[in-house]
């Protein structure tokens, strides 16, 4: 029997392409690197003879920042009309885009493929940023581009939301933080209102009707995550922009509520209809973003609406009891790390349970963008494989390094970090290491031979008997 390695990616958010030529809303430029380092797993597949499945855990498209046009201009700032039609034929048009725009990335999974000995695979799972994944007409033309076709088309397998097997679990991981990122069915990406399309929750309408407007004016605010921390970021270092981004998301996200406590009961005014009216007009603006410089007693209340706000419309979980018994007059900054640090517990408390639930031994995420390997409370292996986008950590940085970034932005949304996971299998299924890599990192060297089975009686008669035989006639 056939080693077996499973290695799992996420977030790399392949968009229209075209950074070079000035398309500042792709964020992947990692094409060549790619493709070196597909074509050393398959070199590494052939001559250790290791079975191997490709799995994309979700995000692996920026369906959301691809346009939906005939002929695709890097340069050009496109209206928002050109993001927002959900249809499968705007699918596969912006499928299209990708693929010229990106065809080493597409060629390279091709390659990958094996339909012979060792066999490889790949399996991809959708995100909150590429349902479009989930239509038929997008998996055909997915498999025409990577030549799995007939015969050979079972060498992609478009999965569910959730992936396990060989002890192994993965699925993307929106389901469990922000509800402004998750389907109204985790497991089917439908619009309940209109079946025949996927559906977009309020979040990637959010970046579709404001925030691809946003990025290309600051191509590096899509390395910070999660919004709520860019806002209370903005809130510490630049409050005009910290209130251009809050203004914007109440008003795309309108109406959209969870079960928390102190949500506004029939006839009463949400927090965010209050705090909305605040900052209405740019003159409103102008005076809230002037007074939270100058007053201390101002700035903590309007920050407490904030969080409250974000709850309501589902951007912020219910923050534990650590975070919401925190002092009034905790630091915009702080709240911010406090709340980047709370959405990894929460996806970490969700794999142990995952694990607990299906006796699984790896369970694997990503979303967050933060790559994470620790050991779970049910001894279980939790992976988060972090993204191939620019990602900004901010959560142990000091202040100056947020300071800086909005002065000198190129000085940080340059740096990549290529991380994948890899699980090895033994001949007989068992999972003998899983762990974090990063691209370029050697790959394993092979298993030692272990030792030798000692040699029956008559092979140490017959070994005897040679060794006499040459020292008499040498003799």
């Amino acid at each position: 029997m056939y080693r077996k390695a499973k290695i799992i990616i996420s977030d790399t958010h392949v968009g229209a392409g075209g950074h070079a030529e000035g398309n500042k809303l792709e964020d992947f430029i990692s094409d060549a690197k790619f493709v070196a380092w597909i074509h050393d797993l398959v070199n590494e597949s052939n001559q250790q003879g290791i079975e191997m499945e490709f799995i994309i855990n979700g995000d692996w498209i920026e369906f959301l920042q691809v346009p939906e046009v005939a002929v695709f201009q890097p340069r050009q700032r496109y209206e928002t009309s050109a993001y927002t039609d959900v249809s499968e034929a705007a699918a596969l048009q912006r499928l299209e885009i990708v693929h010229k725009w990106h065809p080493g990335v597409f060629q390279a999974l091709s390659d990958f493929l094996n339909p012979g000995l060792p066999r490889r695979t790949v399996t991809i799972l959708f995100g909150n940023h590429d349902p479009e994944l989930a239509y038929a007409a997008v998996q055909e033309r997915l498999r025409q581009i990577l030549n799995a076709t007939s015969a050979e088309a079972d060498l992609v397998q478009f999965g569910p939301r959730i992936y396990f097997k060989d002890g192994v679990y993965a699925e993307h991981g929106n389901a469990y933080v922000e509800s402004v990122n998750q389907f109204t069915d985790p497991d089917h990406p439908f619009d309940p209102k209109h079946p025949e399309q996927i559906e977009r929750p309020s979040g990637s309408h959010f970046v579709t009707h404001f925030f691809n407007k946003l990025e290309w004016e600051r191509p590096w605010v899509d390395g910070v995550h999660p919004l709520t921390s860019l806002i209370f970021y903005a809130l510490a270092f630049e409050p005009d922009f910290a209130l251009r981004v809050l203004k914007a998301f109440l008003q795309v996200a309108p109406g959209i509520f969870i079960e928390i406590s102190g949500a506004p009961g029939p006839g009463e005014v949400s927090v965010s209809e209050q705090l909305l009216a605040q900052i209405t007009t740019p003159e409103q603006e102008a005076a809230v973003a002037a007074r939270l410089q100058t007053d201390p007693d101002f700035a903590r209340a309007f920050r407490a609406q904030v969080q409250q706000a974000l709850r309501e419309k589902g951007v912020a979980p219910t923050p534990p009891p650590t975070i919401a018994a925190a002092p009034s007059d905790t630091p915009p900054e702080l709240r911010a790390r406090e709340i980047t640090e709370h959405y990894w517990q929460l996806l970490e408390e969700a794999a142990d349970k995952i694990a607990v639930e299906h006796s699984a031994q790896v369970v694997l995420f990503g979303h967050i963008h933060e790559r994470v390997q620790k050991q779970l409370p049910s001894g279980a292996t939790y992976l988060n494989t972090g993204t191939w986008v620019w990602n900004g950590n901010f959560s142990t940085a000091p202040d100056q390094v947020w300071q800086e970034l909005l002065l000198r932005p190129d000085k940080y949304s340059h740096f990549r970090d290529l991380s994948y996971a890899r699980i090895d299998h033994d001949e007989a299924g068992a999972i003998t290491e899983a762990r974090l890599l990063r691209v370029g990192e050697a790959p394993p060297l092979p298993p030692k031979p272990g030792p030798l089975p000692d040699p029956s009686p008559w092979a140490q008669l017959m070994l005897w008997l040679r060794v006499s035989w040459r020292r008499f006639f040498s003799a």
